[in-house]
């Protein structure tokens, strides 16, 4: 049976089992539910009315050339897709925004400006003898984590499974390993604990309510982090207020250093649902920055509040919103703004967009390839069960060939 690569989560396991159509999971919830999304609606329409592909995309062409600003957003599409997506944005002089993306770009920020220490799945999966889970249970979002980096068996580099623990709100703590070391902290604390974590991995004295914040656990958690061959430290931007996202990168990056300085740690900041890291990658390496991007004046412009895609539609400083989202069944925002949707089969439309494309589910419809959370790699994807869709890609090629030369 081959293996195939699964893109329904950051992960992007690659060891998923294809046969006569049928995929082997290897026991995740949500690759399973992935591969065994319903072929839905299949007809593309303008304003709720059947129509042939090639009239949809005119339509699309229409609007699209036709705004003052477009605004290209969700942007759930494999990597084939985003710079099928650029080059039209480039074309239109759209402004172009991965949906919800504040979390992702906070991260970045802080990299961009303080550098990073991070690792590779491989590594971790194989080197890390003692692990920090910050912020919330990582298997919520990644159902095999803990198999494929925590209790793989196969380790090159350790002896036995990692010593793990736990900072966060107690009622989002991992259940399905076990910690020795458990930090419980409510989010409101979050960043101050993991402040206090900070001046402890320096040699620094904690001062402080012991109910608050739980010192002598993390007093324990800085020194494993310090006493460790290899070190590591996996969190979800998400996880924090919005505000307070920069400033827990920040407070990571900064343990990190001074770890690195007698010992080898590294940080793993998780995420990378619907080929966010892919869009990211795709981005930066087409227009310089990995996000929030205008073409409206003929060359790439960013601006992480200006170019924010919800505040554009809330704002309605947009006039026609092109909404993608092919890897997960994800509904565009409710709007007045008129609409052209690129959305799989399954996406149910709480009303009829302006014009609707039904695009394949890479992985299902079609190949395609994502990166990885780690963004080291690109896998490619093989197609489950293909369908006449027109992949992301093929629909934007589409639209922007019916665009013509000029707008």
């Amino acid at each position: 049976m081959p293996s195939i690569a699964c893109p329904f989560c950051g992960l992007v396991c690659d060891d998923l089992l294809l046969e006569e159509g049928r995929v082997d999971s290897r026991g995740c919830a949500k690759g399973a539910a992935g591969f065994a999304r319903p072929e839905g609606i299949r007809e593309h329409r303008i304003a709720g009315g059947p129509v042939p592909f090639a009239a949809a995309a005119a339509a699309a062409a229409t609007l699209l050339a036709g705004a003052q600003q477009p605004l290209i957003a969700g942007l759930g599409a494999d990597i084939a897709g985003v710079r099928a997506l650029l080059a039209l944005a480039d074309r239109t002089g759209a402004i172009v925004d991965r949906w919800q993306s504040a979390a992702q770009l906070s991260n970045l920020a802080v990299m961009q400006r303080a550098g990073a220490l991070a690792a590779t799945f491989g590594e971790i999966a194989n080197r890390a003898d003692v692990v920090l889970l910050l912020g919330r249970d990582p298997s919520r979002e990644h159902p095999r984590l803990f198999e494929r980096l925590l209790r793989n068996r196969t380790a090159l580099y350790r002896a036995g499974a990692p010593w793990v623990s736990y900072l966060g709100p107690p009622a989002l703590a991992p259940a399905d390993i076990a910690l020795a070391v458990p930090a419980p902290v409510e989010a409101s604390s979050l960043v101050d604990a993991l402040a206090a974590l900070s001046a402890m991995v320096r040699g620094k004295r904690v001062a402080g309510n012991a109910a608050a914040l739980p010192l002598a656990a993390l007093g324990q958690i800085a020194e494993r982090l310090k006493a460790a061959r290899y070190g590591a430290i996996l969190w979800e931007a998400a996880a924090f207020a919005l505000g307070e996202a920069q400033i827990a990168a920040a407070l990571v990056l900064h343990i990190l250093r001074i770890l690195n300085l007698t010992t080898r740690c590294v940080g793993l900041p998780l995420g990378g649902g619907d080929n966010a890291q892919g869009a990211a990658q795709a981005m930066l390496w087409q227009a310089g920055w990995p996000g929030r991007i205008s073409f409206a004046t003929g060359t790439p412009e960013h601006d992480p509040w200006r170019f924010d895609a919800e505040r554009l539609l809330a704002a309605r400083e947009v006039d026609a919103l092109l909404w993608v989202a092919a890897l997960s069944p994800t509904p565009p925002p409710a709007t007045t703004v008129p609409t052209v949707a690129l959305v799989g089969p399954d996406v149910t439309l709480p009303a009829a967009p302006a014009v609707e494309i039904r695009v394949g589910v890479p992985a299902l419809d079609h190949a395609g390839a994502v990166v990885r959370a780690d963004t080291v790699i690109a896998l490619p994807l093989a197609a489950a069960r293909p369908s006449a869709l027109p992949s992301v890609a093929a629909a934007a090629a589409a639209i922007l060939e019916r665009i013509g030369a000029s707008r």
